[in-house]
């Protein structure tokens, strides 16, 4: 924890640091631009944060207010981001205090918060873990040429006024993934994925059905300024409402053979790409890890979490948690028909009984959301058990999900 008297103060930011705010985002993600002016501050997607020096602004960060989908229910879900520091205030533990002001202000409210991170080992170090990985595919436009005419449907283009129609994809394909954000705000739509009066607009096409909306595609086109020989079709952001929704828009992205070269859209691994492609060895898959996730409140997670029907639990588990004093300790799970009750428990001075199970944050974390099995959290993670009856009976609690967190903030 960050406890050290000369520790910066955080504190949320206001309309007059926006200018500061900006400076340090650009500089940080952006540097290959130079020094930018903007107008007006636009409508805030996040809430801005700022690490204190005196009156010196050291570090900044952004919080988000998401809705995410765990194992079938709607929870709180926070997201960090734009957390950067300016070079010459850098390793003197202004993100660390970011980090545990951020979980602080969280707990109570969010039982779990994600990122993207620009270094996994970074945020490991603050209790972050994988939350899903994700399969980039690129192929020539050929290679998809199997889903043309295989779905009902029939694809035309969207304008940002439509927003509505991809948010109703949007939202039902949510519901089958966990971390699925449930909803983007109109602003979210205009500006992040539309870009809606910016000067490099993406494409946007919506796959309709008995004339509902079932799918939709958002892409550019990118090149090497030699026109078509070495041009690509990129998708930005893709969703389907079932499998024949998919062939639709794969369909429809085979029919850019006269104008791009290779096409490249990522999946969850649920798309049976190389099963369904004439020739596998002409399509590259390049499997990556995506964002990352966090448990805020160790009880509130945990009774946050629905359990199978079937499974039935009363153990310890022991939780180490160096960013957050609160997750750090003992805590006694009872699961009885799919509903948690956790609370923490009190270890007498001189009391070494060991807990049922015993694990870091982060692999709690990945339990919790289904990318772990308890196999693979004692294989690759943090878990140990005491004997093998609490690692069947993890298994039962725990089963792998879906996970996939697609969009980006």
């Amino acid at each position: 924890m960050t406890d050290d008297a000369s520790a910066p103060a955080v504190a949320p930011l206001s309309a007059d640091h926006y200018d500061d705010f900006r400076r340090i985002v650009d500089y940080a993600f952006h540097p290959e631009e130079g020094p930018r002016t903007y107008d007006d501050e636009p409508e805030r997607i996040a809430d801005r944060y700022g690490a204190f020096v005196g009156d010196n602004l050291v570090s900044i960060c952004g919080h988000y207010d998401f809705r995410a989908n765990l194992r079938g229910e709607w929870v709180p879900l926070a997201g960090l981001a734009a957390v950067a520091t300016p070079p010459e205030h850098r390793r003197e533990g202004h993100v660390a205090a970011l980090v545990e002001d951020a979980l602080d202000r969280w707990r109570g409210e969010y039982p779990l918060a994600a990122l993207w991170p620009f270094s996994r080992s970074y945020y490991e170090q603050f209790g972050w873990a994988t939350a899903n990985t994700a399969t980039t595919y690129t192929c020539p436009p050929e290679q998809l040429a199997f889903a043309r005419g295989a779905a009902q449907g029939r694809a035309r283009p969207v304008e940002p006024d439509e927003w509505r129609a991809l948010q109703s994809v949007h939202e039902t394909a949510a519901e089958a993934t966990t971390l699925a954000l449930k909803r983007r705000s109109e602003t979210w739509w205009r500006e992040r994925v539309l870009s809606e009066g910016g000067d490099d607009r993406p494409w946007a096409y919506v796959w309709e059905r008995d004339g509902q909306p079932r799918g939709y595609l958002v892409y550019t086109f990118e090149d090497d300024g030699e026109g078509f020989g070495e041009r690509r079709l990129a998708v930005d952001d893709m969703a389907a409402v079932d499998h024949e929704a998919r062939l639709g828009l794969l369909g429809f992205l085979a029919d850019h053979d006269s104008q791009t070269t290779d096409i490249r859209f990522e999946s969850d691994d649920r798309t049976d790409l190389l099963d369904l492609v004439d020739d596998p060895d002409a399509v590259g898959c390049e499997v990556e890890t995506g964002p990352m996730v966090r448990v805020v409140d160790v009880v509130d997670a945990l009774e946050a979490c629905p359990y199978p029907e079937t499974a039935s639990a009363d153990l310890t588990v022991r939780v180490t948690d160096e960013r957050a004093e609160w997750n750090d300790g003992r805590f006694r799970l009872t699961v009885e028909e799919g509903t948690g009750e956790c609370e923490r428990v009190a270890v007498a001075d001189g009391d070494s009984t060991s807990a049922d199970a015993t694990l870091d944050a982060g692999t709690l974390s990945q339990l919790v959301v289904g990318y772990h099995d308890a196999a693979a959290a004692r294989r690759v993670g943090d878990l140990s058990v005491v004997e093998e009856s609490v690692a069947e009976t993890l298994t039962a609690l725990f089963p792998p999900e879906r996970v996939y967190l697609r969009t980006f903030f």
